[in-house]
């Protein structure tokens, strides 16, 4: 075995030379120990490999930091009281070591039962730089604040952000894009993120028939692999059941309890059952719940709008895909802003206007956002009502409309909203 590991230890620095796409985040090295956890195929491998890059950049030696991948066949006998090898591999390969600080990247650490253990162990030494990836599902941030004893810092990770995704496009962002001959790849792009999502293999295939194809094994993958297989689940048709209802139900107001009052007489449904489902996908980062504002903290979650992961996986629900552009772009802004760590709610007025995304800081709402795909006769009073009726209720002089190619500035009294398009904000509104 320690021959074994010794081989994926040299593989790894001598064949690490791949092409490195930087992200927006980053890790900081503290005494904490840092962990990535986020849906799968979001990019959480590569992203170490990026930040291995960026410490050899600093003067770090290749030989001072170590990479481990858990799903590595060659270590699938590996158990918790044999991982110490692993460190004895790694000084008997580089015994001028010893007393150095090593920077250690623990890939699906999680495939080893009470992994915690050694990690802990290692933590006490206070001579390594740890850092653990691995899939939500088995590695969520609650288990891993309990595991390692409040010692970390978790980095939750995404599929990529509009900015990422034109960095993976190779399309340099001119300095005035919105005059620039430029702007038309750049909307063309926007639609295909619009569609696709930003899971990262997506984004570099070109043919859509194979994007789809990426798309729908992710999704086998997080039934089959990341909730029946880690939580016990039996009842995959029911699970799938589920998933077809949220995607074709995304970014609207939703309960449980409707979906089974929907279904209970064609599958007598089991109510404990049906919660815990629901409660497995939100676990493994595929859907998200967001509550409609209420300065009561108990009423937050009587009622909420469901939204998903990736735009990507709603395509998957191909006759549907085209008929929903506004609550595409709606999931699109809603995913940008949890990946930009925002406290988010959409608010109802007691005439039932309602603004889709208000943003709070210390409990203090700061921001209002509206998404309309296209402002028409037909819904243009009530998407501005809707703005301006959260900007009087919070006390805010400003708000915006983000549309598909709209752009105007509307002003009532002395209320100002500004309207534009999402590329527009997804660049230069929101990352400013």
């Amino acid at each position: 075995m320690k021959d074994n590991i010794k081989k994926v230890i040299i593989e790894w620095q001598e064949g690490r030379k791949i092409k490195i796409i930087n992200r927006d985040a980053k890790l900081i090295y503290t005494e904490e120990i840092n962990t990535v956890a986020g849906i799968r195929r979001s990019g959480k491998t590569y992203f170490i490999f990026s930040q291995i890059e960026n410490l050899l950049k600093t003067g770090l030696q290749e030989n001072e930091f170590m990479y481990i991948n858990f799903d590595d066949e060659r270590l699938a006998e590996l158990k918790a009281a044999d991982l110490n090898i692993i460190m004895e591999a790694y000084f008997e390969l580089y015994p001028e070591n010893r007393e150095k600080e090593i920077y250690l990247f623990f890939d699906e650490i999680q495939n080893i039962d009470r992994w915690h253990l050694f990690v802990n162990r290692l933590y006490e030494q206070k001579k390594f730089k740890i850092t653990l990836t691995g899939s939500s599902s088995r590695f969520l941030s609650s288990e891993i604040a309990t595991e390692l004893r409040g010692r970390t810092r978790t980095l939750n990770f995404f599929p990529l952000t509009f900015g990422e995704f034109l960095r993976f496009k190779n399309f340099q962002i001119p300095r005035h894009v919105e005059f620039s001959r430029d702007r038309f790849q750049l909307i063309n792009y926007a639609g295909e993120f619009l569609k696709w999502g930003g899971f990262p293999r997506v984004t570099m295939e070109k043919s859509a028939d194979l994007k789809k194809e990426i798309l729908k094994d992710y999704l086998e993958m997080i039934i089959f692999k990341d909730i029946a297989e880690r939580y016990g689940v039996r009842n995959t048709h029911l699970l799938k059941l589920i998933i077809n209802y949220v995607l074709s139900n995304f970014a609207v107001e939703f309960s449980v309890n409707g979906f089974i009052n929907k279904f209970q007489k064609e599958y007598r449904l089991n109510k404990e059952t049906v919660f815990s489902y629901f409660s497995y996908l939100e676990d493994v980062g595929f859907l998200y719940y967001l509550p409609r504002f209420s300065y009561k903290y108990h009423q937050r979650y009587i009622t909420k709008k469901n939204y998903i992961a990736d735009n990507g996986f709603i395509l998957l629900l191909s006759f549907r895909g085209l008929q929903i552009p506004g609550r595409l772009l709606e999931n699109l802004v809603f995913m940008e802003l949890v990946k930009q760590k925002k406290d988010v709610f959409y608010y109802k007025d007691p005439r039932e206007y309602e603004c889709d995304f208000i943003i709070t800081e210390d409990e203090a709402v700061t921001r209002a956002i509206q998404v309309c795909y296209k402002l028409s006769p037909q819904n243009r009073d009530r998407e501005i009502r809707g703005i301006i009726s959260a900007l009087k209720a919070f006390g805010l002089n400003e708000g915006i409309i983000i549309t598909n190619d709209d752009e105007e500035e509307i002003r009532e009294s002395t209320y100002r909203v500004s309207v534009v398009p999402f590329w527009k904000w997804m660049l230069l509104g929101e990352r400013k």
